[in-house]
């Protein structure tokens, strides 16, 4: 008789394991620049915490990311940033962040030789998207975040791709979507709140982490910046990043 409840209990917990794995989950963000993920470090501390696995794609290296450094722009600037963003997501605890090294996703570097890097990110993330074969993909809205015109392109292109592959509902995409007015940050876009589909909630943890990760990126941001952002993110109790999903109405009508 012990034996056979030995059995069951044994199985019982190699069930609750399986189900445990069969639960795993692997996420991809796709940004633009090296410091992109610092907009939901938090979210990507908490998953990859849980045993999920957590890739970053980065498709520029920022080498023109001189906001707050004396670094003059060019390929040294791009490499420490690219330095600064493995530092970071090595203090979230997810995979080190793989790069695309694309020169700039906007016009500043001519409309022909813009038009060839857009299909350099197309091509890209075409052979690396189906690579990791991610559950959820997150990136940059309409909005880009901060109306960055790198990150709409990003956005975008992740966008574009799904439509054109046909992987909408393969890889389910999902844009960040902060709140209006629930914000100081005056540069952010907003989404009005019935458009939200997924809430997530994070741990005192994760805001840790997330605040020590943003320290690595030094050129982009002021120690002032980096404590005005953490002292910011204590006085918010809710500890939640929103996010809404890309969803196509599939079907032909005659006629709008």
């Amino acid at each position: 008789m012990k034996k056979c409840i030995g059995f069951f209990v044994l199985l019982f917990v190699a069930h609750s394991v399986f189900s445990q794995i069969q639960k795993q989950k692997t996420i991809l963000f796709i940004g633009a620049h090296p410091d992109d993920e610092t907009a939901l470090g938090e979210v990507l501390s908490k998953y990859a915490k849980q045993g999920n696995k957590v890739f970053v794609i980065v498709a520029t290296d920022g080498k023109d990311g001189t906001r707050v450094t004396k670094i003059p722009a060019g390929d040294s600037l791009g490499k420490l940033r690219k330095a600064e963003s493995v530092c970071g997501c090595a203090k979230l605890g997810i995979q080190p962040p793989i790069f695309l090294s694309i020169e700039r996703l906007d016009s500043k570097i001519g409309v022909g030789k813009y038009f060839k890097c857009h299909q350099q990110l197309l091509d890209s993330l075409k052979i690396k998207v189906p690579v990791i074969n991610p559950d959820i993909i997150i990136t940059f809205g309409p909005d880009g975040d901060t109306h960055h015109s790198e990150h709409i392109v990003v956005g975008g292109a992740v966008t574009e791709l799904l439509l054109a592959e046909g992987w909408v509902n393969k890889y389910p995409v999902y844009y960040l979507a902060w709140q209006k007015g629930k914000t100081d940050v005056d540069d952010l876009g907003y989404v009005d709140d019935q458009y939200f589909n997924v809430r997530v909630n994070y741990t005192q943890e994760d805001e840790n982490k997330a605040s020590e990760a943003l320290k690595c990126y030094a050129t982009q941001y002021t120690a002032e910046e980096m404590k005005e952002e953490r002292e910011r993110k204590i006085k918010d109790p809710k500890n939640t990043i929103y996010f809404r999903r890309f969803v196509v109405q599939k079907g032909i009508q005659n006629g709008f």
